[in-house]
């Protein structure tokens, strides 16, 4: 087994671990904690794991269709993602639901990330001109940006209980 092979197979563990047990830790936690924004322009819990849930979905795409074809053109929801939360609503969405989209589907990711193609990783994703990423790079980072925003979720939440 290749190097990037090992790698990526650690990072879809790592994914299905950290979901896991996110999950298991704020399965429970109340309505008023999950809706609660630390300041009037940051995001809730529920809009952070709105934006995870936009985040999976989008690169499900990336990832299924960068083992197509070796290059893919196509949209990035980066500048946008303020507006995905807000047309979605995630705020007033069941937990309950929230938790379990998100969690199916990161293990999806996680399963994709496990039979990736090993000849497909090369494979580059074109935002524009200057933004080129590879299809093993998409992947990598996709753990670090979920890692990003489960540390996020655990300051909103610590906000939350000091004030």
């Amino acid at each position: 087994m290749s190097p990037k092979v090992d790698e990526l197979n650690k990072v879809a563990d790592r994914i299905v671990q950290q979901v896991d047990a996110s999950v298991d830790r704020w399965r429970n936690l109340p309505e008023h904690s999950l809706r609660f924004r630390p300041t009037e322009d940051a995001w809730s819990v529920k809009e952070i794991i709105g934006h995870l849930i936009d985040s999976a979905s989008n690169n499900h795409q990336r990832f299924v269709r960068l083992q197509m074809v070796e290059q893919l053109t196509f949209p990035d929801y980066g500048q946008d993602n303020i507006h995905w939360v807000r047309i979605q609503d995630y705020q007033h969405r069941t937990w309950e639901e929230l938790l379990e989209l998100w969690r199916y589907f990161n293990i999806q990711l996680a399963y994709i990330i496990h039979s990736v193609d090993p000849s497909c990783l090369n494979h580059v994703w074109e935002l524009d001109a200057e933004t080129r990423v590879t299809l093993f790079d998409l992947m990598t980072d996709y753990l670090k940006h979920l890692e990003i925003h489960l540390d996020q979720i655990t300051d909103v939440l610590n906000t939350f209980t000091k004030r």
